[in-house]
């Protein structure tokens, strides 16, 4: 269980980071080769901070060893992890509850569109076929 909302940001950003190597060394065995760097975004400062910094190391004795396993990637440059708003972060849609409003902004971001509503119903419009 997370203590702080820096500490559960962190994890994730662990956990998304040991993916993003996974799905890298696949491609590479593939013979696919990624040019780029991948780029995780996060929209908490303190976690890129955590992620980026280890002088940290003393306020966060905490936090197991192994979600340590980010920081060596950031400094070993096999992953980017930069800072995004929480106003352009589209994955709350997935994680929180959002108004309205704020649901259809992230739901266009993720450019979603509607179903017509006699698709919704089961009957199919003939103008659509």
């Amino acid at each position: 269980m997370s203590r702080s909302s820096t500490e559960a940001e962190y994890r994730s950003m662990a956990l998304a980071t040991a993916e993003l190597y996974w799905i890298r060394m696949l491609f590479k065995e593939l013979g696919i080769d990624i040019s780029s760097t991948p780029t995780l975004w996060c929209d908490n400062i303190s976690a890129i901070a955590l992620a980026s910094n280890p002088v940290f190391h003393a306020r966060t004795k905490h936090v197991e060893i192994d979600y340590h396993f980010i920081r060596e990637k950031v400094c070993n440059r096999d992953v980017k992890v930069q800072y995004i708003s929480t106003l352009d972060q589209v994955a709350d849609i997935f994680t929180k509850g959002q108004s309205a409003q704020r649901f259809q902004v992230l739901k266009h971001k993720l450019m979603v569109c509607s179903c017509p509503m006699n698709l919704k119903r089961g009957v199919l419009d003939h103008q659509i076929l």
